[in-house]
């Protein structure tokens, strides 16, 4: 049994089916998260997961309990917002402890949980500051403290580190890392970032629409996506996606999938299995990003992690092996079937 379960999972504002039958089963101590565009769905299956919205269809269940229509106080669960949502006038130990103080836990305990969870986040030092004396990064910690002294069940983290700068947020990311190592917690986390799913999560749900369109490993998605969009949605440059008709056998299938780094440009576009013309390089320093127009309006990113001697307009030939191609049907889903197949006969 699943330690936390949605079972056919909705949610409506008014006619609008905004989450449309979810099931999705969740380990103990697995760091799952949520991606996908904006508007998807995700933050609010996580507030409906927390009970700060109502489920309006099928089951919620933690650890064999039905909490579906209990409230957020009585579900064991801690969230942590995108705002610090942290008071002002308390210090950091008073905004950790707020929760367990309200709870009426003996102070000794309180100061115990405080003071470990302190430890943890790297802010003893900081205990007897207000919340306008810590830089975001500090802030952000303290609401992740706070979470941490509950102990609860099941972390929640709605998109934590959108409000800090990029050096900032990449320092974050490793220390929740390192503390999901060292808690073992189950933990949700919604994100737009999809450095942060690959990086963090034990599994990734892509969702779209309102559904879950792959439930897997971060490297299962890149290697295997089901369909375009997820396909197209993990990995940034995204995958360059053409029409089938520019390659040879590939059976039923309507467009034809490759990364970007399983191309290599040729000086000779003779020697290529696709040819065009060079219409932009971006020269990022650990890597080159070669944009190429195939004419029709066709254009792909063929990355490489060395520089290159090439230059806009040049004429280039385009080299891959067909072992990494993907294969989508008209209605944008995965053919694996055919793959093996194509890559045999090419």
């Amino acid at each position: 049994m699943a330690f936390l379960a949605l079972k056919g999972v909705e949610k409506f504002y008014g006619k609008l089916r905004a989450i449309k039958g979810v099931d999705l089963a969740i380990e103990k101590g697995e760091f799952i998260v949520f991606v996908g565009p904006s508007g998807c769905g995700k933050s609010t299956l996580l507030r409906m997961i927390a009970g700060l919205e109502t489920i309006n269809g099928g089951k919620l269940m933690l650890d064999g309990k039905d909490i579906t229509d209990a409230p957020s106080s009585q579900r064991d669960l801690a969230m942590v917002f995108q705002s610090y949502a942290l008071y002002p006038h308390m210090t950091v130990e008073e905004n950790m402890s707020f929760a367990l103080r309200l709870a009426k836990v003996a102070p000794e305990v309180i100061k115990e949980k405080v003071s470990k969870a302190a430890e943890k986040l790297n802010l003893t030092a900081y205990l007897q500051r207000t919340p306008k004396a810590l830089s975001g990064g500090q802030r952000q910690r303290v609401a992740i403290g706070r979470a941490i002294v509950r102990q609860p069940k099941v972390f929640l983290f709605d998109e934590p580190l959108s409000n800090l700068d990029a050096a900032l947020r990449g320092q974050t990311r490793v220390e929740i890392a390192k503390l999901h190592r060292e808690l073992g917690a189950t933990t949700i986390y919604v994100t737009h970032d999809q450095v942060e799913a690959m990086t963090l999560a034990d599994r990734v749900v892509v969702l779209r629409d309102g559904m879950i369109e792959q439930v897997g490993t971060p490297l299962e998605l890149y290697d295997s996506p089901a369909n375009r969009f997820v396909a197209q949605f993990i990995g940034m440059p995204q995958m360059n996606v053409l029409p089938a008709n520019q390659f040879s056998q590939t059976g039923n299938a309507d467009e034809v999938g490759i990364r970007p780094e399983h191309l290599v440009l040729t000086h000779d576009p003779q020697l290529g299995k696709l040819r065009g013309t060079i219409e932009l390089i971006e020269a990022l320093g650990n890597e080159t990003l070669v944009h190429v127009n195939l004419g029709n309006n066709t254009l792909l990113i063929v990355r490489q992690y060395e520089r290159t001697t090439h230059q806009v307009g040049d004429a280039v030939g385009i080299q891959f092996d067909p072992q990494h191609l993907h294969y989508f049907d008209a209605n944008g889903k995965s053919i694996i079937s055919i793959t093996k197949v194509a890559g045999a006969a090419a």
